[in-house]
């Protein structure tokens, strides 16, 4: 396909930004895309652990088996995640998200009908929901806002996170309701969770949209400032926020030292968040502080996250993201080391608010950052290349603290470890610099394949 005359078109005047029919529909898919993440992983992980808990009591299973579906869980998201790359780079994330969803659905009546031994919820929520969470959320849905916006990438990924806190934050009581006024029957609250992943699929299927449809609706209205811009979203002078037009192959990204040094923060944010949610609560009890308080500290941690997705979102596209990314983890590490001396209420309600503010930043920045440097095309496979390592790390994180906490009978040192890698993997993003190919040549755009190789194919959105 000779992609000379798309790029012609690219370059001709575009209209102002509050007429271009791109900017309405944009945010709209961010509201739609919200929906589907609130429901497949904020819903179907956070929320679905009230149901868990019943359910493990009404079977009998141990707490051992009930944790080790959670660790599943999350290992199956990571470790799918290059091949819901894949889909999203053939099929689009469209139909990747119906699928997701249709999973999750699956998964939640096979939990309504058919669980009632441990090997059955390990397999049914660990590998299945897991794997419907990686497909019909976070992959599909951000490498969809990556191809939909450019100066405002930032904040359209921060809303679409915001979609898990809430769906969470507001799924768990309502289920737990749903519970009681069965009288404790957890089958209704799995068809509750059926009806909603089933809800998401059709607003996925009739709302988003892949890619913006013509050429003079390119994300971030493209106004032929070549391969890399830096552009202020307030359509003042330039930012110093670094954007690539290269499409990167994940083969090309790997050679780079931002690839690992993304890939090692990526750890670096995952391990505190992860310990905090499995062991902040036995912890602060062990300070102390009554169930009542602690529980307000763990809803303290989800509300800030999403503060903290907002805030980052909004500084991101004004500040290099990485910057962003390394003050997030660092602020996790200070907070997870601010729980060991959480005697007293304020330092405990400190130690959350901190972690949820540098969680929910890290992860907008994480997301933000390899879109800018590698490009939106290949978005979701180089994510996908990142995910199975931080995901494996993050759900063996859990076990091996309870472990130290056996043998020491203290989370004390524990902690001082999680605080120490998070600090680790912190400083040397700051040098995850822009990459460059081979010999400081600039990629042509179009310079790949769909399914991650190299080859001449689209230039532009289409």
């Amino acid at each position: 396909m000779d992609v000379r005359p798309l790029a012609a078109q690219a370059l001709r005047p575009v209209k102002s930004p509050s007429s271009n029919p791109v900017r309405v529909y944009g945010w709209k898919l961010v509201a739609a895309l919200s929906a589907t993440v609130s429901i497949n992983l904020g819903v179907v992980y956070v929320g679905a652990s009230v149901i868990n808990a019943t359910m493990a009591k009404a079977l009998n299973l141990s707490r051992g088996t009930l944790g080790f579906g959670s660790m599943i869980f999350l290992l199956s998201m990571g470790f799918s995640s290059p091949i819901v790359a894949r889909v999203v780079n053939r099929v689009g994330s469209r139909l990747t998200l119906c699928i997701g969803s249709l999973m999750t659905a699956t998964g939640a009546l096979m939990l309504a009908l058919w669980v009632n031994h441990g090997w059955q919820y390990i397999l049914v929520y660990g590998v299945l929901l897991g794997t419907g969470s990686a497909f019909g959320a976070l992959i599909p849905a951000q490498a969809c806002v990556s191809m939909w916006f450019e100066d405002k990438r930032g904040l359209a990924m921060s809303l679409v996170l915001i979609g898990s806190g809430v769906g969470g934050s507001i799924s768990a009581p309502l289920l737990t309701r749903v519970i009681a006024a069965a009288n404790g029957n957890w089958h209704a609250a799995w068809y509750c969770v059926l009806a909603a992943t089933l809800s998401v699929g059709l607003i996925a299927f009739f709302f988003v949209r892949n890619r913006p449809t013509y050429v003079a609706e390119l994300p971030g209205e493209v106004s032929g400032a070549g391969l890399h811009r830096r552009i202020d979203p307030d359509g003042g002078s330039p930012s110093t926020v670094y954007r690539t037009r290269e499409h990167w192959t994940v083969r090309e990204a790997v050679k780079t030292p931002a690839f690992w040094l993304f890939s090692i923060a990526a750890v670096g944010e995952s391990v505190p968040s992860t310990a905090a949610i499995a062991h902040a609560v036995p912890h602060l009890r062990d300070l102390g502080h009554s169930a009542a308080a602690a529980g307000a500290a763990i809803g303290l941690f989800s509300v800030c996250t999403i503060f903290g997705k907002l805030s980052a979102g909004f500084l991101c596209d004004r500040v290099e993201p990485r910057y962003a990314w390394s003050a997030s983890i660092m602020m996790m590490g200070f907070a997870v080391w601010l729980a060991t001396r959480a005697q007293s209420t304020g330092v405990m309600y400190l130690f959350a608010g901190m972690l949820g503010l540098g969680s929910g930043g890290a992860l907008t920045c994480w997301h933000t950052t390899v879109a800018n440097y590698f490009g939106p095309s290949l978005f979701a496979s180089i994510l996908g290349a990142q995910l199975p390592f931080s995901n494996a790390v993050a759900a063996v994180t859990p076990f091996l603290i309870g472990l130290a906490y056996d043998t020491e009978h203290t989370y004390t040192a524990a902690f001082y470890i999680v605080a120490a890698i998070a600090v680790g993997a912190a400083v040397p993003l700051l040098a995850a610099v822009p990459p460059t190919r081979s010999g400081g040549q600039t990629g042509k755009v179009g310079d790949h394949r769909d399914d991650g190789s190299e080859g001449l194919t689209r230039a532009m959105p289409s």
